[in-house]
């Protein structure tokens, strides 16, 4: 996508942001077409990463190449690194010049000699917390002026609300799938009931027990012995027995 925002006005951005969330289809393509759009953006040999926050701790979700994602992962294995610091304050913290940085020594060491010279963080605030972080590289000292670094911070803030957007429709596709995997395996185990039911003869309450004893005697998972069960009785009259359920 060849959208570009280099001296757009903030409506501008906006409808940049609105055209990438309506031209995807998944929450990864908008997030790597958005760092591909923030590249468009910036001085020649810049690089781009989005951090977002999780339960599980920080993690690169979008990268505009491979040496963004290994220098973002350089923060993560050594703990300290300005977008790291980004997420935890909210403030934007820029590195003009990795070799002669004096915080975050570990990372700007290992920043330098992957050929990474600047380094600006931006936060990406959502309406109500810290969503991630931008993460934009450059191999050429102070490449990252002052006018970028207020471009970036306004575009940072129009992003966020996208990105909060984007996770949140993520995040309700994700519940969704699990909630449709619920329904399968509960269905799939009450027709399993219903199979032990007319063998045994049965209640639902005492076919249940059956089952779970069954499912801990041979020690796998219920849906598992439930799924066995409803896949078994369509086959040949003897493949039922086999499973020697406790009458």
């Amino acid at each position: 996508m060849s959208t570009s925002f280099t001296s757009a006005t903030e409506p501008t951005q906006q409808d940049a942001l609105l055209s990438l969330l309506l031209s995807t289809d998944t929450f990864e393509t908008f997030l790597h077409e958005l760092t591909l759009l923030t590249v468009a953006a910036l001085p020649e040999g810049s690089m781009c990463g989005i951090t977002i926050v999780r339960d599980s701790g920080a993690a690169t979700v979008a990268n505009s190449d491979a040496l963004t994602l290994a220098v973002d992962h350089i923060q993560y294995r050594t703990g300290q690194g300005p977008c790291l610091d980004t997420l935890a304050t909210t403030e934007s913290h820029y590195i003009p010049d990795t070799s002669t940085e004096a915080r975050w020594p570990a990372f700007c060491a290992e920043a330098f000699a992957h050929g990474v010279r600047s380094c600006l963080s931006l936060p990406l605030q959502g309406p109500t917390q810290i969503v991630g972080g931008y993460n934009l590289y450059n191999t050429h000292a102070g490449a990252f002026d002052d006018d970028d670094q207020q471009r970036m911070r306004v575009f940072a803030g129009t992003a966020a609300g996208a990105v909060a957007l984007a996770l949140r429709a993520s995040d309700q596709a994700r519940l969704n799938e699990d909630l449709r995997a619920t329904l399968d395996t509960r269905s799939t185990i009450d027709q399993a009931i219903g199979i032990v039911m007319a063998q045994q003869r049965c209640s639902a309450r005492a076919a249940f027990a059956i089952l779970s004893r069954a499912s801990q005697n041979r020690n796998i998972k219920l849906r598992d012995l439930a799924a066995e069960i409803v896949t078994a009785v369509g086959g040949p009259p003897t493949a039922f027995d086999t499973f020697d359920l406790p009458g």
